[in-house]
């Protein structure tokens, strides 16, 4: 735990119901749907500062080649599954608040399901088997990340369904296609896909031809390795991988990403982290990736300035 944090809800599993949590103490303890931002460290110079940020975007590993980064596009629908009522919500809000935040519209609460956040025993048996069951699941996934996906033991595992459109906003070709999305942890598992969009560029190096979007994003949470750390931050960070594309390995250290990786000595969304997802939605769809880092970068440097962390030039 971390005694020091006003949120103390923690994830705790022993109740005789398959992923049931008690109910809530108090009703008083509801969450805003705000997450809690954390600004970390002292004033950089601007060359440090561009350094971290660089670090930063890299470490997420959102870049993918020079393909253009996937967003949402539709309004996300989330689903909690495998939490007591009262903790699914808290889960939902915090993902719904934190894409308000970011700019990611959110859709009313009868809609068809797009993001679904599992709560299992084990991740990595609900990972085998939906592999098993459907094994083009993964087909999105590198092939590099794919064993540690369904055969490694992280806390948190995810993958997400992308489409292809034209930079007008006139669909191509979609990769992933099929019904309502189901849960990773529930007997019906996984995404139908469809045959894979061609990937074309314009020659020019400002607009691409084709933009990529999410579709869907599933999001598997072991609470038997979570547990102990407050439902908020492991919230938090279920979200924060839910509305990026993001790349599971080393995080970057000035973020919630590193919840696991360093024992969770970082439970808060920081202030890197609320700059990135804003920016990644703030920056032109129709770009390489390369143009797109550097715009993220761009943003996390400005409003670093903006906020006062990086000293003045002489």
């Amino acid at each position: 735990m971390f005694p020091k944090l006003k949120l103390r809800r923690s994830i705790i599993f022993g109740c005789s119901s398959l992923l049931a949590l008690p109910d809530l103490s108090s009703a008083q303890d509801a969450p805003t749907a705000k997450p809690e931002i954390e600004v970390l460290g002292e004033r950089q110079t601007e060359a440090e500062a561009r350094r971290d940020a660089h670090d930063y975007v890299r470490k997420t590993g959102i870049i993918r080649s020079d393909d253009p980064i996937a967003r949402w596009s539709a309004p996300i629908c989330p689903k909690v599954i495998g939490l007591h009522e009262d903790y699914r919500r808290i889960v939902e809000d915090r993902l719904r608040g934190l894409a308000q935040r970011v700019g990611v519209r959110a859709a009313d609460a009868l809609c068809r399901t797009n993001i679904i956040i599992s709560f299992v025993t084990d991740a990595r048996a609900t990972a085998r088997r939906v592999a098993s069951r459907n094994p083009v699941t993964f087909n999105e996934v590198p092939q590099h990340a794919r064993d540690a996906l369904i055969n490694g033991d992280a806390p948190v595992r995810w993958w997400y369904s992308t489409a292809l459109g034209s930079s007008d906003g006139v669909s191509v070709a979609p990769q992933i296609s099929g019904p309502e999305a189901l849960g990773a942890g529930s007997e019906q598992s996984g995404w139908l896909l469809g045959v894979p969009g061609v990937r074309g560029f314009r020659p020019s190096v400002v607009q691409t031809q084709i933009v990529r979007s999410l579709q869907s994003a599933t999001v598997i949470v072991d609470i038997n390795r979570a547990q102990g750390l407050p439902l908020d931050s492991v919230a938090d960070y279920a979200a924060m991988v839910a509305l990026a594309e993001l790349q599971p390995g080393d995080p970057p250290t000035d973020s919630l990403l590193a919840l696991f990786a360093n024992g969770g000595s970082q439970a808060k969304l920081t202030d890197f982290d609320l700059s990135f997802l804003k920016g990644l939605y703030d920056i032109p769809a129709a770009r390489a990736g390369w143009q797109q880092r550097r715009m993220l970068v761009a943003r996390i440097i400005r409003d670093a300035g903006e906020a006062g962390r990086i000293i003045a030039s002489p």
